[in-house]
Order: C-alpha cells, then sequence, then structure tokens
C-alpha cells in the first residue's frame, strides 16, 4: 500500500509538470487515468490480502477420522508360591498342630512365613492362635552363618500372653518350630519392642535362644 500511494503522487507530480509544458486538459486528463489505475491496483492488493489471511474452515461432513485399533495383549507373570508350616495351637489349647500353606515366594521368606503366622489359621481347621492378637512382628534377622534368627515383636506378644505356662510354651514353640523349618534356621531369639526379654510369662527362660520343639506338636 505504501508503494501504490509512492507510486500515485509521483504521478501527481509528473502531471504538474506535463500541465505546465502540455496544458490542463492532458495533465487533468492523465490524471484521471492514473487515478483509475491506482482504484485498481488497491482493490487487486485488498482482494489479495483478503484471500491470504482468510482461514478455510473446511466443512465437518468432509472429515473423515480413520481410527486404528490394535489390541495389546498383556501376558501375566505368574507368582511362584512355596508352601510353608505353620503351627497353630488345638482347640484346647494343650499342644501344637502343623499346617501347610502355599504363600508367594519372595526374598525374606522368613519374614513372610512369620507374617502369615501372625494372621491366625483358617477358621474351618478348628485351631486357634497361641500368638495374642495384635502381635506385630517389628523386625527379623536371620543370621545364616550362626543359623540363629533374631524376632522382635511388639509387645502385645508379653502382655497380652495368659499367664500360664501352658499359653507361654504355645507361643514361644509357635513361632521357633515355624522359623526352624527353614534350613538356615536352627536357634530363634526373642526380643520385645527392640529389647532382649528373659521370659514372656515367667516360665519359660529366653535368656538364650530355643530350638524347635517336636515334642509339644500333636
Amino acid at each position: 500500500m505504501k508503494e501504490q500511494k509512492r507510486r500515485f503522487w509521483s504521478a501527481v507530480l509528473l502531471v504538474l509538470l506535463m500541465s505546465v509544458s502540455t496544458g490542463c486538459d492532458r495533465a487533468s486528463e492523465t490524471l484521471s487515468e492514473w487515478k483509475q489505475d491506482f482504484k485498481q491496483d488497491v482493490a487487486m492488493d485488498d482482494r489479495a490480502n483478503t484471500s491470504e489471511n482468510r482461514l478455510e474452515v473446511p466443512n465437518p461432513d468432509d472429515i473423515t477420522i480413520e481410527e486404528t485399533y490394535e489390541p495389546v495383549q498383556t501376558i501375566g507373570t505368574p507368582v511362584s508360591e512355596v508352601t510353608v508350616s505353620l503351627y497353630f495351637a488345638d482347640a484346647a489349647q494343650k499342644q501344637l498342630v502343623k499346617t501347610e500353606k502355599r504363600i508367594p515366594k519372595v526374598e525374606g521368606m522368613a519374614r513372610a512365613t512369620v507374617e502369615t503366622l501372625l494372621e491366625g489359621p483358617e477358621e474351618a481347621s478348628g485351631l486357634v492362635a497361641a500368638i495374642p492378637g495384635g502381635t506385630q512382628l517389628l523386625d527379623i534377622n536371620v543370621k545364616p552363618d550362626e543359623k540363629r534368627c533374631v524376632v522382635d515383636f511388639s509387645q502385645e506378644l508379653r502382655n497380652e500372653l495368659a499367664k500360664t505356662d501352658s499359653s507361654e510354651q504355645l507361643a514361644i514353640y509357635s513361632i521357633a518350630n515355624t522359623l526352624c523349618q527353614f534350613d538356615t534356621i536352627e536357634e530363634v531369639e526373642f526380643r520385645i519392642e527392640g529389647q532382649t526379654v528373659t521370659t514372656l510369662a515367667g516360665g519359660a527362660d529366653l535368656s538364650k535362644a530355643v530350638t524347635a520343639n517336636a515334642d509339644i506338636v500333636r
């Protein structure tokens, strides 16, 4: 547009000069022709700009969306399981009974097994837990070189345990027999809340690590 204006005024100046040399009528005619050419140029530029700047929106009916779908096959990795032995008290709470259960095979099998033991027996088994409800496993440390396992339980193991010799024996060997099924463990050392204990109910001596007791199993 600026170029066209410059050309127009240059033409006007030229026509003025012509009017001096050829007469006003000729100059006026020439000026009129140039005005008409200028208008046509401006109209053409406007049309060009409009064409370039106009956003053409396609008709939605003309749009075709092609969907491609490839089913993704998910292959579940089978979970490896292992059978472990768990020891619960009989209904009379006089002896332990060995049961078996399949659980996922993990790196810390001793921990997983004790945590399964704390869940208690199946309802239909007729057995009862020898360990007081609410007892939690706080820590477990297996020492393969010594074949010893140090287990640390919450205070419920001692505070909620019935103060009888049988209850104490059942709780201790429910844990010890369960852990000693592993080749890396032959004796179990008990702790409560991180502290070494010498007894649970006053009858058993836990100042030393205990081994499995087959005589208490029915």
